[in-house]
């Protein structure tokens, strides 16, 4: 009772000045999705008033962990934490938080079941964890294959049976997840058998070098499932290759949509790009934002996904297009989003919201 009442209290006295956040980026400088999340994240912080820090956990779960324990230790605490939690690690990190006494909001879903287990539902175990912003990782792979399935039935009228194949991420609950998607849409098509899932640990070198595998072991392949564009982007290299044996009309399809991945949506080398998740640390900056303004946003538990992402395909590039570049993305008034603002009783964030908020 006593920590609802601080964190009540802490609420009328932060929304008095600019609030303090901490973003802690898993990866690093460089990386073209999640320098478009910081990217989106600074325009939202500047809008909503809140000083953003960025930090980086570089891509592995030790050096994300000391990342955050450095966090901690700074002589000025955050007022909030923004974080993805990582496999191995996401009960020391909520512990570290939990024992420094400060709010965090996570990003996506992505542990495996076990370890969710573990560190349960926001409020519930950790009393600080204030809420997620996430969307529905088997959704997305769900999503991606029934586009690519749609796609090469389109190029292939004639009810050719299609092959397909899947180049995975990680063993993290988000790739495993999207792998799941990717199993239902095929289970609920006859005309498509799903031969075999290959992870490919997010690269696109690897990915470059397993279709050649697949396309050994298989024979040619209608329809290539990647868990993110750089892995489909890596597919595609090996298609334009000299090494022609491959079906050179391979519908090829991944999630991120990051700006070569878009490009090539619109010239015809993807088949489809499935994102807009490079939104989430901006939409948790929204909700942290009209937490401090008295608004009753966070009520613990699992309160379901904050959105779903989309797909650009050949047929609506036309909508999507201006990401094939670089957007500024100060142009949007992230206010327009905030129920502070908008005095909705709930948050409209979809992407369509968004590419108005651009014209």
């Amino acid at each position: 009772m006593k920590l609802f009442l601080a964190i009540s209290l802490s609420i009328v006295h932060l929304s008095s000045y600019a609030l303090d956040v901490v973003f802690v980026n898993p990866s690093i400088p460089g990386t073209p999705f999640w320098d478009r999340v910081t990217a989106v994240a600074k325009a939202a912080a500047e809008d909503l008033s809140i000083n953003l820090n960025i930090v980086y956990g570089k891509d592995n779960r030790v050096y994300h962990l000391e990342a955050m324990q450095k966090v901690i230790a700074a002589q000025k605490k955050p007022d909030f934490v923004i974080f993805m939690p990582y496999d191995g690690n996401a009960v020391a990190t909520f512990e570290l938080l939990e024992s420094a006494n400060i709010p965090f909001i996570t990003i996506e879903r992505t542990l495996q079941k076990n370890e969710q287990a573990l560190i349960g539902f926001p409020q519930q175990r950790f009393k600080y964890w204030l809420g997620e912003v996430f969307h529905d990782n088997i959704y997305a792979g769900r999503l991606l294959a029934n586009e690519l399935i749609k796609a090469a039935k389109k190029k292939q009228p004639e009810n050719k049976h299609l092959v397909a194949v899947g180049i995975a991420g990680s063993f993290s609950g988000e790739s495993s997840e999207r792998n799941t998607g990717l199993k239902q849409a095929i289970a609920a098509d006859k005309e498509v058998s799903l031969e075999q899932i290959v992870p490919a640990i997010w690269s696109r070198e690897r990915s470059r070098n397993i279709i050649f595998s697949l396309n050994a072991r298989f024979g040619q392949i209608d329809v290539a499932w990647a868990a993110s564009d750089g892995m489909a982007l890596g597919v595609l290299d090996s298609v334009k290759s000299e090494y022609r044996d491959l079906n050179q009309s391979m519908q090829i399809g991944g999630i991120d949509w990051t700006v070569e991945g878009i490009k090539e949506v619109e010239k015809g080398g993807l088949a489809v790009s499935v994102g807009g998740h490079f939104m989430q640390t901006a939409w948790a900056l929204v909700k942290l934002y009209d937490h401090t303004q008295g608004i009753k946003i966070f009520n613990g538990g699992d309160m379901g996904k904050t959105y779903d992402l989309e797909a650009i395909t050949h047929e609506n590039i036309h909508k999507y297009k201006r990401l094939a570049s670089k957007v500024d993305w100060q142009k949007i008034d992230f206010k327009r989003f905030s129920r502070t603002y908008t005095k909705q009783a709930q948050y409209d964030f979809s992407f369509g919201q968004m590419l108005t908020a651009l014209e």
